[in-house]
């Protein structure tokens, strides 16, 4: 192969080699010096030749003789040894090379001196200070929980160690910071949002505020919530902050490969950019969980049942008679007895007497009661305006007798009333029409889990009312009263305790994406910082 041949408009005479710092200034005439200048700009040359001193035997001074390559000039060595043709001197000129090099060095020199000057002199603070601080660190009580007792007014050592430092302690803070500034491989590695200095300052006042989930491992503060960006509340982190770590796969991978070496930890899910595109199935309907309350409920029956009676506004039984908001409006209250379910179930015992009811909520007390029939009859005559003892025995005797007549009286009353699992009595015939009637009173085991412990007493077992399923995610209902109930739970299809009626992803998915407008962003359903393992578990 034949060597590149230079281009057309290429100059050999005024061609500098990159490796030269200086070249001869008589380079640009066409006249260059043989040697030209050394590395430290200086003109090497002198003459054409250094004579030489020759001394024959006998004589005493000797004569000088020209080493002049290709012969002896005509004229020779002047008498005091000098050649007598010297070499007209050249101007050193710096090559872009040395140019380049001058002006980044006196650019650093420069730059440092004005640094100096800057950190040096009162206006320091505004030169480094990137912004104003935030509200929540800019206040009285900040001050208070963060400031040393001995400071009054707020300082940037508060968070930056060298904050009160000067322009030494700034550079020698610089120099010791890890990874340093020279350290290129240890910087080309670092990952986005890992652990600085800084956050141990942010540790002092926020304290367990670290844990995320325990296979995820610790993010930088400051990589979510930037401070020096203006007075008022700090900015939300956005969701570029959650997908450094749930956008990526290898990272899910071992964080979910951490998980496993600690079971009691719940899962996490897999990688998720977006809501309404890779957003997994919401966890309570992947893994598929039951409902483990004892308590038995049917959905289905109470909200469609044609044996469901009406509330005494004459209205039809809903979802809002029951699941009222709380004072925030974000959740619900939780399901009481008395609030919700007396109306209906009102635990009354003898037709005759409707205003006479069994207490709720502990077996004991059903039992105390049942073997105070007489005088819980007394206490309702008494109640009722019967005020004569005679009249009031009179009254007891009465009520008891019948109870005694269609029921009986005794521990075989007390069982059904604990276990009796009957919704309708003995079938009767009135006139022509014939039928089941209903129970005289259906027994604690209709709606409970009733056992009999070991001296044959009835157990109620307590019932566990499970506030929220989603605990991992942030819900506000007084946003979504424009929605009907049943767009997102189909408890009217729900005839079982054990079933979980919540909304699939997708449904929710619906309003928000991009397309149905409503907030598709982590922060809207998702806070990052929480406080204890226990907390991931409910």
């Amino acid at each position: 192969m034949s060597d590149q041949l230079p281009a057309p408009d290429f100059d050999s005479q005024s061609y500098e080699r990159s490796n030269q710092k200086w070249i001869c200034g008589n380079a640009s005439q066409g006249k260059p010096c043989r040697l030209g200048p050394d590395n430290g700009g200086h003109c090497r040359a002198t003459s054409e030749c250094v004579p030489v001193l020759e001394t024959k035997p006998g004589e005493t001074k000797g004569r000088w003789r020209c080493t002049r390559s290709g012969g002896a000039c005509e004229t020779g060595p002047l008498p005091d040894g000098k050649c007598c043709r010297p070499i007209p001197k050249c101007s050193p000129r710096p090559t872009l090379r040395t140019r380049r090099g001058q002006l980044t060095r006196w650019t650093i020199a420069a730059t440092f001196a004005l640094l100096l000057i800057l950190l040096g002199g009162p206006w320091r603070t505004r030169f480094i200070n990137p912004g104003e601080l935030s509200t929540p660190h800019s206040g009285d009580a900040f001050r208070k929980a963060s400031a040393d007792p001995n400071h009054f007014d707020q300082n940037c050592e508060t968070c930056h160690k060298a904050g009160q430092s000067g322009p030494s302690g700034l550079i020698t803070a610089a120099f010791h910071s890890s990874p340093g500034p020279f350290e290129i491989e240890k910087l080309a590695r670092a990952k986005t949002g890992n652990m600085t200095a800084l956050d141990q300052s942010c540790q002092k006042c926020h304290t367990s505020h670290l844990l995320h989930h325990p296979g995820a491992g610790n993010i930088s503060c400051s990589f979510c919530h930037r401070e020096h960006r203006g007075a008022g509340p700090m900015a939300a982190p956005t969701d570029a902050n959650c997908i450094l770590c749930h956008g990526e796969a290898t990272t899910m991978q071992a964080a979910t490969r951490e998980k496993r070496r600690t079971p009691a930890t719940p899962a996490l899910a897999g990688v998720a950019r977006n809501f309404a595109n890779d957003h997994p199935e919401f966890r309570v309907h992947a893994e598929k969980p039951r409902d483990a309350n004892t308590l038995k409920f049917n959905h289905a029956l109470h909200l469609t049942g044609e044996t469901i009676p009406k509330l005494k506004n004459g209205g039809k039984l809903d979802c809002r008679f029951c699941h009222q908001p709380d004072a925030a409006g974000r959740y619900f209250r939780g399901i009481k007895f008395e609030n919700h379910c007396q109306v209906c179930h009102s635990l009354q015992f003898d037709p005759e007497t409707p205003g006479l009811t069994l207490p709720h909520g502990n077996p004991d007390s059903v039992s105390a009661f049942l073997h105070s029939l007489p005088r819980q009859y007394a206490d309702f005559a008494a109640r009722s305006g019967v005020t004569r003892p005679a009249e009031q025995t009179q009254f007891v005797e009465e009520r008891l007798e019948r109870l005694r007549a269609r029921v009986g009286l005794g521990e075989d009353f007390e069982k059904r009333v604990f276990f009796s699992t009957a919704s309708t009595g003995p079938e009767m015939q009135v006139g022509a029409v014939r039928g089941a009637t209903p129970a005289l009173y259906p027994g604690c085991a209709y709606c409970h889990e009733v056992k009999p412990d070991n001296e044959n007493k009835a157990q109620i077992t307590k019932p566990i009312m499970v506030e929220r399923w989603l605990s991992g995610a942030e819900f506000n209902h007084q946003k979504h009263t424009s929605l009907a109930c049943a767009k997102c739970h189909e408890a009217e299809k729900s005839r079982a305790t054990s079933d979980i009626i919540l909304p699939v992803k997708q449904t929710c998915a619906g309003c928000h994406s991009g397309s149905g407008g409503a907030p598709e962003s982590c922060a809207s359903c998702h806070v990052y910082h929480i406080k204890s393992v226990e907390a991931l578990q409910r």
